[in-house]
């Protein structure tokens, strides 16, 4: 949805539009990096999975409340906390998955992990698609009447290119049915991040296996200098 909005409402071209998405990919792959690095020190993840659901719920709240008056450099610093939150994420829930079984059953859990994972996405797009449509439509009727309600009949997706041969005023309806229509599915999707992150509190910490071993290691190896220093 957001290169759709930066598309029609911001007057991004294609190309700019995936370059704009920087600033999110940017801010989940250093967040991602420090949170694989501080769990592996550590050998403690919960808390990751619980920001990284706030932050989330703050990136979708902050984008749900983009209009067509919203900037390039405002909406890029609000996909930059929703990446963030997302960095958060990536590793550490395949991480819950996979510490949460026995060993010959780390496939299974991964494997687990990976399909609910594409069912919550495949389910969460069509369901907030469907919303994105309905609100589109509807934000059309109201400002354009039933001509203008007729351009998205079929698709509520309009390409730059069909966008420029619209009439203005149709074109200023259209604008504004896909800002209310992203604000829809953000406004939803910070709804469901909150449901997310208060689930993850009650996830069940379980000491990493690795960082459990560290301390077993150091432990012996005073041990095994002992005799050494005896036979001297």
């Amino acid at each position: 949805f957001l290169p759709l909005y930066q598309q029609t409402v911001q007057g991004a071209t294609a190309t700019n539009s995936g370059l704009l998405l920087l600033p999110m990919l940017l801010g989940m792959l250093v967040v991602s990096l420090v949170a694989g690095r501080v769990t592996t020190q550590t050998g403690k993840y919960k808390i990751f999975p619980i920001v990284g659901g706030l932050l989330i719920t703050v990136g979708m709240f902050l984008l749900s409340t983009m209009d067509t008056e919203t900037t390039r450099f405002t909406s890029g610093l609000y996909m930059a906390v929703l990446g963030m939150g997302m960095g958060c994420l990536m590793q550490t829930t395949m991480l819950v998955a996979q510490n949460s079984v026995e060993m010959k059953d780390m496939g299974v859990g991964s494997s687990s992990a990976t399909l609910f994972r594409t069912l919550g996405g495949s389910f969460g797009v069509a369901i907030l698609g469907a919303l994105f449509t309905s609100q589109v439509r509807d934000t059309m009727t109201e400002r354009g009447g039933g001509k203008a309600a007729a351009i998205t009949s079929g698709s509520a997706q309009l390409d730059p290119a069909s966008l420029k041969l619209l009439p203005p005023p149709i074109r200023d309806a259209y604008t504004h049915a896909v800002a209310s229509g992203a604000h829809q599915v953000f406004l939803w999707g910070a709804l469901i991040s909150i449901i997310g992150a208060v689930a993850a509190w009650f996830v069940k910490e379980v000491p990493l296996r690795g960082a459990a071993a560290k301390p077993a290691d150091g432990d012996g190896a005073p041990a095994e200098a002992a005799p050494v220093a005896e036979t001297v």
